[in-house]
């Protein structure tokens, strides 16, 4: 169905993003090549990690005397958004589960195929993890508690295993993480950018890319290199790299959102992902205003119930209705965009929908990245301390915060414009490139839309200064 009159940019640009790309330095190349790459980083990480979790388990359960707690919730988790937009997912190259996850499988993995329930609705599933996620870490005090901390990243180790020692490959990173929705989304608006020259590519005797050589594995994610078209799924291990025989694969660094208006086949999963995150940015921040509380007394009367004593339902409903908002809103600007060109039926309005939705996607990213700054440079100092803490020196005092609200207020506000800037220019481009017949019929809602997500996210992060000071 042809939305508008709508067409993929690829059409008039080879459908590669490369001319809008430099490549990277040659020493980065070398790095990808080198036996020690990913191993040393994740050999630093997994350090880390058992730290993390001793910590959260036996150290005091203080979030100013706990490191692990501390540096958790307020270095690793804030600086993850950040990390998809300046270097694509190299968080999951070194990730200390994917390392788990691989040697598990060597050890004792069976390898067998990933379920058709994950292949097909691996995406849909990520994005009600991440929902989820985000509700047990309220209504648990997951944040505020060393111990629940704990207890979540072994639960997140036995399901690690048991991936590793039953499915092929890395099943769990491609159709499971959580943290991989969201990275594959932020990805996509990035600055790294993995591609092949395909001249090169024709008639290769090995596949080593897929299929593996002595040097390497092949793709642990299950991704052959002249067929990526995005950075959604490339976890930029290096294994493609060290085992192409013809040196076609290369890093490419990009202008930010430049992906996003050259995907060739929409998805409504993205789409709805986009939405999803920019609603639970919303809540998460929301939750941390005054506003909050009447918010959970007028939903519990709307219940019928106390909203302390069922606060997990309370919040809940309000978790659903923020995750809803953008959805609905995104859905009805599909439906006034079809409107406006006098061609509305289900399919094209999804289509449109999934369409635009990733024009959420720059916004989306930078209300969390924004959400997640307010965090590190307000909370994370506490961090040396509990690492002073955790050795046996007790500091006399800990301030928290590395600036005042007053100077990371306009830090917020910088990256939430950028974010806007760039989501109201994909949209243009989409509507420019994809609906030439009426490009302001499907730009106008959308561009709306996005103007009213800012205001939420301008409203929210005002009001935090105003109530913190």
């Amino acid at each position: 169905m042809n939305l508008l009159g709508m067409r993929h940019p690829g059409a008039d640009t080879g459908g590669s993003a490369l001319p809008l790309a430099d490549p990277a330095p040659e020493w980065i190349k070398a790095a990808l090549r080198s036996r020690f790459y990913p191993v040393v980083f994740q050999w630093i990480t997994t350090a880390a990690f058992l730290v993390i979790v001793i910590s959260a388990l036996f150290g005091p359960n203080n979030t100013g005397q706990d490191f692990g707690m501390a540096f958790t919730w307020t270095v690793w988790w804030p600086l993850l958004p950040l990390s998809f937009l300046l270097v694509g997912r190299f968080w999951c190259a070194i990730c200390p589960l994917t390392w788990l996850m691989d040697w598990v499988q060597k050890a004792v993995g069976v390898r067998l195929s990933v379920p058709r329930l994950l292949r097909r609705h691996g995406p849909w599933i990520i994005a009600a993890l991440f929902v989820l996620v985000t509700y047990i870490d309220e209504t648990w005090r997951l944040s505020g508690d060393s111990r629940k901390t704990g207890y979540l990243l072994l639960a997140l180790l036995v399901v690690v295993i048991f991936f590793g020692a039953f499915f092929e490959r890395r099943t769990f990173c491609r159709y499971v993480c959580f943290i991989g929705g969201f990275a594959a989304n932020y990805s996509r608006a990035g600055m790294v950018q993995l591609r092949v020259q395909p001249a090169r590519c024709r008639d290769c005797p090995t596949q080593g890319c897929y299929r593996g050589t002595e040097r390497a594995p092949g793709c642990p994610v299950f991704l052959f290199a002249p067929g990526v078209e995005d950075s959604a799924t490339c976890q930029l291990c290096g294994n493609c790299v060290k085992n192409c025989p013809r040196d076609a694969i290369r890093i490419w660094f990009r202008r930010p959102t430049s992906e996003l208006w050259d995907i060739r086949q929409p998805r409504l999963p993205d789409a709805v992902l986009a939405g999803t995150v920019m609603g639970v940015v919303l809540v998460e921040q929301v939750v941390l205003l005054r506003l909050w509380i009447p918010l959970v007394e007028t939903t519990g009367r709307l219940l019928h119930v106390d909203p302390y004593v069922w606060y997990p339902l309370v919040y809940g409903v309000l978790l659903a209705g923020f995750v809803a908002a953008p959805l609905v809103g995104l859905a009805l600007a599909s439906f006034v965009s079809q409107a406006l060109a006098g061609t509305v039926s289900r399919a094209e309005v999804l289509q449109n929908f999934a369409t635009f939705g990733y024009a959420i996607i720059p916004l989306a990213l930078a209300g969390h990245v924004a959400h997640s700054l307010y965090h590190l440079l307000t909370r994370s100092r506490t961090v040396p301390f509990a690492f002073l803490a955790m050795v046996g020196r007790f500091p006399g005092s800990s301030p928290a915060a590395w600036l005042p609200n007053s100077a990371v207020f306009p830090i917020e506000m910088t990256v939430l414009a950028l974010g806007a800037a760039g989501s109201l220019y994909v949209g243009y481009r989409l509507a420019r490139w994809q609906a030439r017949r009426a490009p302001w019929a499907a730009y106008l809602p959308h561009g709306l839309l996005l103007l009213a997500l800012l205001a939420a996210n301008l409203y929210v992060v005002s009001t935090m200064l105003h109530e913190r000071g």
